[in-house]
């Protein structure tokens, strides 16, 4: 209960904030997804931008606790973007493109998952000393399309508790951060 009303209250208070520049530009940023446009075929349900300001807000409220304060503390901003898919075929041959131009970019795909008709792919960015500075996370079923880039200093071992604070349904799944393998549990 306590996680669903910080993510409303987050939610609330930063959407007057998602379009005057308090977010933040992060274009330029090593953990910068470009998802590229998702027009035809779908239609934008949410698109969130939590930049410097709103994550702040955010670390004062959850700095105690013990599974969002660690992966907020190193957070500098997070997008999500949620679409309903009227064509899934067309829409999963977009996707495959934006992953490959996104692997072109040296984002590095750390796991993709097809069952039927989902698809899960998770990359993540280096900067230049190897650290991991972002990470794209796309998910598609038949009726949606969800896309998330977490950019700052990414944990790979608290990629669950990444997705389940964003409200995101995505396999759970441990990394080995020495080898970047990926297992889905």
């Amino acid at each position: 209960m306590r996680r669903l009303a910080f993510c409303a209250f987050v939610l609330a208070a930063s959407l007057p904030l998602t379009g005057c520049g308090i977010t933040g530009n992060f274009r330029n940023d090593v953990g910068y997804a470009d998802f590229g446009p998702q027009g035809q075929n779908t239609h934008r349900e949410i698109g969130l931008s939590l930049g410097p300001l709103p994550l702040g807000l955010a670390r004062m409220f959850m700095d105690d606790d013990p599974e969002l304060g660690p992966m907020l503390k190193d957070l500098r901003a997070a997008r999500v973007y949620v679409y309903e898919v009227d064509d899934a075929e067309r829409v999963a041959e977009r996707i495959a493109t934006t992953q490959s131009e996104l692997i072109a970019d040296g984002w590095f795909p750390i796991i993709t998952v097809r069952d039927d008709d989902e698809r899960v792919a998770v990359l993540t960015h280096a900067n230049r000393r190897g650290e991991l500075r972002g990470m794209a996370v796309i998910v598609q079923d038949a009726e949606d399309l969800v896309l998330v880039n977490l950019i700052g200093e990414i944990h790979l071992d608290q990629f669950d508790a990444y997705m389940a604070s964003l409200d995101v349904h995505a396999p759970s799944i441990a990394i080995d951060p020495a080898t970047l393998q990926a297992v889905v549990r």
